[in-house]
């Protein structure tokens, strides 16, 4: 019978720390954490963006973090334990500079915000925009950004043309063009001056200090390239300037030499 007993106390006791354990703890953790929400403790305060960006193009995001940090203002004061996060995973998800983002909450009063910027590719250059100092960047997928002021811009070719603002294939192709090229060397991506296309003649180049046209056509950048590369290597040695190179034949490159004064 005392064993008994003794075995109905000892599962109270059990029953008890359960309940501590598993309800009353909880209970009071909770009741604290809302008297403290509602005593405005968790309400956010701070909203930190932490911007990834490649050293030469800190500068064109500065204006798009600026609008951003204005837009995300509005979710400060809230309470950052009801808040939730796909509120500003909407507005980021607009954002065509942004690559990719991970959000986090920052207890007790502060969002974190990671944030990978697209890759600026080229830079749209509209006429008209450029006389009020600004273009456009283009991203790795041939996506416009919003206008930039030209002194912001990173180091990049220009693409010219009416043709690349309405048309996004057209930019794909040329920035498929721009990756067929070397980094380096007399046709390499830090000589390419502006990437032009016509219906005639399909997509041609010029060079940093050089008014020389290179024509591309449509496709199979790579071998054309290589081709002029050689064709710019046989010039030099014979101390000839180019005006027009035609890579856009089957077997061979057309030269056109500038005429001597």
């Amino acid at each position: 019978m005392i064993k008994i007993v003794s075995w109905f106390k000892n599962q109270k006791r059990v029953l008890l720390n359960i309940f501590l354990v598993f309800i009353f703890a909880p209970s009071v953790v909770a009741y604290a954490i809302y008297s403290l929400d509602q005593n405005g403790y968790f309400l956010i305060q701070k909203i930190d963006l932490q911007i990834q960006a490649k050293t030469d193009q800190k500068n064109y995001i500065k204006a798009y973090a600026e609008k951003l940090d204005s837009q995300l203002a509005a979710f400060k004061g809230q309470s950052l334990w009801a808040f939730e996060l796909k509120n500003v995973s909407e507005i980021l998800k607009k954002q065509k500079w942004i690559k990719d983002f991970r959000i986090a909450r920052s207890w007790p009063a502060s969002l974190e915000i990671e944030i990978e910027t697209q890759d600026v590719a080229l830079l749209l250059a509209d006429t008209q925009k450029l006389t009020q100092g600004l273009m456009k960047p283009v991203t790795q997928d041939g996506e416009l950004l919003p206008d930039i002021d030209t002194r912001q811009a990173p180091a990049r070719a220009f693409l010219k043309g009416e043709v690349f603002v309405r048309d996004i294939e057209k930019r794909k192709k040329a920035i498929e063009l721009l990756k067929s090229l070397p980094a380096e060397g007399k046709i390499g991506i830090d000589q390419l001056a502006e990437i032009n296309y016509n219906s005639k003649d399909g997509y041609w180049v010029s060079l940093i200090h050089s008014d020389m046209k290179i024509k591309l056509g449509e496709d199979q950048f790579e071998v054309k390239t290589a081709r002029v590369s050689q064709v710019l290597d046989y010039l030099e040695k014979r101390n000839l300037k180019a005006r027009v190179i035609d890579a856009n034949l089957s077997k061979k490159v057309l030269v056109r030499l500038q005429q001597n004064p």
